[in-house]
């Protein structure tokens, strides 16, 4: 399972409202936002607004269960994923404001590619594409597998500094692989998730992240983290047991069984000639 956090301001709770209403135009106005104070762990709509004027900042974390059961009290039947959606679009937002080059694909898009007319891509070109990208990440797809990278970042321990070996185009294949619910039992993951979905996830999660440039200055997509390569490669043999870094330990486990083996053969005593 996952936690989905979201300061309490203004901004937020107008978008989450606007995006409840979108997807929710059969709810009255009133249940949808008595259902998001609770959604958002307060009692009633009001002690939201009241900790929105808080001089102090205030996150809240979402809960589903506590937002439909608020509206199957009122007559209304929705789904917990239409709640987790409007809080992972605002949460998924403060991440693209925080890392002003994220994109679906990660940081960038990528080298120039070939136009369907044969010509390269002019820097036109590539920024309606980055636009484009970074738009993607909002979409309804990449929302559910950032709730799926959420649930996976879960078990992931944060370390003081960025390590190698912590990719994140290697994270995000385990990620997707990663079998899980959302909150109120509904299947989650498995499910795609793509390199920028993952890293939004894990910078919302609250892990540090360091791109890199190569020589020309150009930005690599992926990433690493602040995270334990150890317990990384422990979950990659979790949840991909035939995956080539399980089957590698397993291959090297076998070698020391049979170390250990004839070690012990031959700390036996030769048994001497009668």
């Amino acid at each position: 399972m996952f936690t989905l956090t979201v300061p309490v301001t203004s901004a937020n709770l107008d978008a989450i409202k606007g995006e409840l209403a979108r997807t929710l135009p059969e709810v009255k106005s009133s249940h949808r936002c008595e259902a998001l104070g609770r959604g958002l762990r307060f009692g009633t709509y009001a002690a939201l607004r009241a900790a929105m004027r808080s001089p102090d900042a205030v996150i809240a974390t979402a809960c589903g269960a506590a937002f439909i059961t608020y509206l199957a009290e009122h007559g209304f039947a929705v789904p917990a994923l239409a709640f987790y959606r409007a809080v992972a679009r605002v949460a998924i937002r403060a991440v693209l404001e925080k890392v002003p080059k994220l994109t679906m694909w990660g940081i960038g898009v990528g080298d120039r590619r070939r136009t369907p007319d044969g010509r390269w891509e002019t820097w036109q070109d590539l920024q309606v594409r980055f636009r484009a990208e970074r738009e993607a990440l909002l979409g309804d797809d990449a929302v559910k597998s950032f709730l799926l990278s959420l649930a996976f970042l879960a078990r992931v321990e944060r370390t003081k500094t960025i390590r190698k070996g912590t990719g994140s185009y290697r994270l995000k294949h385990i990620a997707e692989n990663y079998p899980c619910t959302y909150p109120e039992g509904d299947k989650l993951g498995p499910r795609y998730v793509a390199n920028g979905v993952l890293i939004a996830a894990a910078v919302h999660a609250g892990f540090n992240i360091k791109s890199h440039v190569d020589d020309y200055g150009r930005d690599s997509v992926n990433v690493n983290f602040n995270m334990s390569k150890p317990l990384l490669d422990d979950l990659d043999c979790e949840i991909r047991p035939d995956g080539g870094r399980a089957q590698e330990r397993r291959r090297r486990e076998e070698i020391q069984k049979d170390k250990a083996h004839w070690r012990a053969v031959a700390r036996r005593p030769f048994p001497l000639p009668p």
